[in-house]
């Protein structure tokens, strides 16, 4: 259900920028990243209203290839397909009708910086976390456990034309079922920095950061993509951070490092991130 809001609101904000004439009818390539989200948002596509779509991507999934096979899309260029077993027997079953609409590059092609920029690619891909500044992780936990590689997501979203994370706002711990915060201060490490990336989607909504200011696209994404439970925690985070900074006359992007983990600090203690304040001298909450 989540990925299919997630899925709703990339929709409503392609048709925008169609309609702002920043984006063609039939859009620009598309990248998609592999995860339950990426195949919610094609599938989406084969509701909405797009027609002659094609895509420029890393990996191939059953989204995609259901997008080929209906018509919605034209043509897709991948290196490889990351397939469910049924998509993998339709694949096998229809070689014919598909062998002309898909083309396996080698990597150094498909995710070469030049034919991402030149082609104008929209890249959509899955973080583990993302903060309030628009920096994202997506392969390190606590920022030392690796669960995957970066894998595409660096290279086009350092080189797309337009660059969209999307995420669910909260996922669940092993003892809360919202204790896990997919929005936070600070992320425990950097695999895309605040100056790639330029929409964050949750199932809560999407923000447009593009032209902000850090202090602006902080306020952007706490308003639009953050849980109801965690939008007091971070909007007391940023206030307290701002007035702080300010007060060094150092504001540009406002963090306090004493305490902008204790968040993930509280996951790791006491299984959730729902802290009952900032102050450093209280223990981490129970």
């Amino acid at each position: 259900a989540n990925s299919k809001l997630i899925a709703g609101h990339i929709l409503d904000f392609l048709q925008h920028e169609v309609k702002m004439g920043r984006l063609p009818t039939n859009l620009l390539p598309l990248q998609s990243g592999v995860g339950n989200v990426a195949n919610a948002v094609m599938a989406g596509l084969k509701d909405g209203p797009f027609e002659n779509l094609t895509a420029y991507t890393e990996v191939l999934q059953d989204g995609m290839l259901e997008l080929l096979k209906c018509g919605k899309m034209t043509c897709a260029s991948a290196t490889s397909f990351s397939l469910s077993p049924e998509a993998l027997a339709d694949l096998t079953a229809n070689l014919k009708d598909f062998k002309n609409k898909i083309i396996l590059r080698p990597q150094e092609i498909s995710n070469h910086p030049e034919v991402i920029r030149r082609l104008g690619v929209i890249a959509m891909n899955t973080p583990l976390e993302i903060d309030i500044y628009g920096h994202a992780n997506s392969t390190l936990v606590n920022g030392t456990r690796i669960i995957n590689g970066i894998g595409g997501s660096g290279d086009f979203l350092r080189s797309g034309y337009l660059k969209i994370m999307h995420t669910p706002a909260i996922r669940p711990s092993k003892t809360d079922p919202m204790g896990i915060c997919c929005i936070v201060p600070h992320v425990q490490h950097i695999d895309h920095t605040e100056h790639d990336l330029d929409v964050v989607v949750t199932d809560q909504g999407l923000a447009d950061l593009r032209g902000l200011a850090p202090k602006d696209r902080a306020r952007c994404i706490i308003d639009n993509c953050v849980h109801p439970v965690y939008k007091p925690i971070l909007n007391e985070y940023l206030e307290m951070a701002t007035k702080y900074c300010l007060e060094a006359k150092a504001g540009h992007e406002p963090q306090m490092w004493d305490r902008v983990f204790k968040m993930q600090l509280n996951l790791a203690q006491n299984g959730t991130m729902r802290i009952k304040n900032w102050d450093i001298k209280v223990d981490l909450c129970e």
